[in-house]
Parts: C-alpha cells; sequence; structure tokens
C-alpha cells in the first residue's frame, strides 16, 4: 500500500473540555497551564489611566478659589458696613449738636420772655426803679472806662497823672448824688375826673388807713389827678409800704413819688 503523499502537519485535534466544563482554545489552554512569569497580564497596564485624579485636582482648585472669593466678598461686606456705621454716628452726633444748640436757644429765649413777662407784671414804680439802676450802673462803668482811657491814653492823661503823683495828692473823687429828697407818697392811681380820683381817695383811706389826696399834676389837656397815699421821709419807706399794699391786693397798682413840700 502506498503511503499518503499529504505529508503535511496534521490538523490538531479538538481538545477535550476543561475539566471545569469550559472549552478553550489549545494556545490559550497552553498559556494557561505554562508556569507564569509575571508579563502575562501587561496588556492590562496599558489600559489608560484613569481620570479621577484629575477631576479630584480641579474640584480642589475650584473650590479653594471659591473660598477665596467668599472671604474676599466678606470683607468687602465688613468694610462697607462698618464705614456706613461711621458716617451713621457722624450723622447722629451732628443731629444731637444741633439739637443740643436749638434747645439751649429756646431755653435762653424761654428765660428772656419770662424775665419780660416777669418785669411787665412789676408795678410801674418798681420798673422805673429796675430801670434807674441799670442806667446809673452802665454810667459807672462807661465812666470808669473813660476815667482810664483818660488817665492812661494820652499826652494830657500822662501828664495830669504826673503831676498828681509829683504833688503826692490823690486823684478827685466824684461827688456821690445826693439822695433824693423827701417825703415820699404812694402814687396809688391816676385820673381826670377829679371828682372820680376824690371817690377813690376816700375808699383807699378807709381800706388801708393811710392819709389819702388828690394831687393834680400837668396842665391843660395834660392835666391828671393822682391819688397820693402817705408821707414817708426815705423813698426805702414808701417802697416796703407800696409792695405790702399791693401784695395784700388793696393796691393795684403803686409807685412811689416825691412829694412836693409846703412853702
Amino acid at each position: 500500500m502506498n503511503e499518503p503523499e499529504d505529508k503535511g502537519p496534521k490538523s490538531e485535534s479538538p481538545q477535550e473540555p476543561a475539566p471545569s466544563g469550559v472549552w478553550l482554545p489549545p494556545r490559550l489552554r497552553e498559556k494557561l497551564d505554562a508556569p507564569s512569569s509575571g508579563d502575562d497580564f501587561d496588556f492590562l497596564r496599558k489600559r489608560k489611566s484613569s481620570p479621577l485624579g484629575m477631576i479630584i485636582t480641579v474640584v480642589v482648585v475650584v473650590a479653594v478659589l471659591a473660598g477665596a472669593w467668599i472671604i474676599f466678598q466678606n470683607n468687602q461686606k465688613k468694610t462697607a458696613a462698618a464705614a456706613a456705621a461711621k458716617a451713621a454716628e457722624e450723622r447722629a452726633a451732628v443731629v444731637a449738636d444741633s439739637l443740643a444748640r436749638v434747645r439751649m436757644a429756646d431755653s435762653l429765649a424761654a428765660i428772656v420772655r419770662a424775665d419780660s413777662v416777669a418785669f411787665a407784671a412789676l408795678p410801674r414804680w418798681k420798673q422805673r426803679q429796675i430801670l434807674a439802676e441799670k442806667a446809673k450802673k452802665a454810667a459807672a462803668a462807661s465812666g470808669a472806662t473813660a476815667g482810664a482811657a483818660a488817665t492812661t491814653g494820652g499826652p494830657g492823661g500822662a501828664a495830669a497823672a504826673g503831676g498828681a503823683a509829683a504833688g503826692g495828692e490823690a486823684a478827685p473823687v466824684e461827688p456821690e448824688t445826693p439822695a433824693e429828697a423827701g417825703p415820699f407818697g404812694i402814687d396809688a392811681g391816676q385820673y381826670l375826673d377829679e371828682a372820680r380820683a376824690g371817690e377813690v381817695a376816700a375808699t383807699l383811706k378807709e381800706k388801708t388807713g393811710l392819709a389819702a389826696t388828690v394831687v393834680t399834676m400837668g396842665e391843660g389837656d395834660e392835666q391828671s389827678f393822682h391819688v397820693v397815699l402817705g408821707s414817708y421821709p426815705r423813698r426805702a419807706a414808701a417802697e416796703s409800704k407800696a409792695n405790702s399794699l399791693l401784695a395784700k391786693g388793696l393796691l393795684s397798682e403803686a409807685s412811689v413819688v416825691a412829694l412836693t413840700k409846703a412853702p
């Protein structure tokens, strides 16, 4: 018998299934059966690396930038709030100062009004007395100022001062104003009708127990009749009695006048 001419490699007969029941190709089975050298799974290492690390890095950077931006915004808000609070305090201080000045001005005006009302409520003789005292004080102050200026201001004043010093004499003192001569009475009212003045004088004489007379003052159209009570050697005594009669309500008005002495 002739041998077959085809002497090529015989086809591999299919391998029996693995004991596990899974069929594997022969080459893969050989690989699996061969001892492992550590390089069999290099193809797994050649896979692309995971982008998780890059994502985490980006998230961290974004979080840091966002935190820095939030802190910056908070600092800006705090600075603006502090500036607004300071401006509000300054405005409040200015308003309080203005209100205090207004209240002070109102208080001063109220005091002036109260003084004016109190002055108007005083009897006319008391008003004249207060005005006379103010005039005397003003005149004394102006006289003292003029005297000092005359003493030290000009050559004549200096010469006069030098002469007084050389002579050893003191500067002359102006004599005091002599006290007004009495007697004094209490003017209890002014009337245009002499008869009416006589009736009032009789009534006041009974109420006060003081002598009451009708005194004619003025001439012509300006003539009037005054009811005068009592007679006092000093003005102070007449003023004291007038205040007492006003306080008791026996008189509605009173002023101290100098009585003409009988010739």
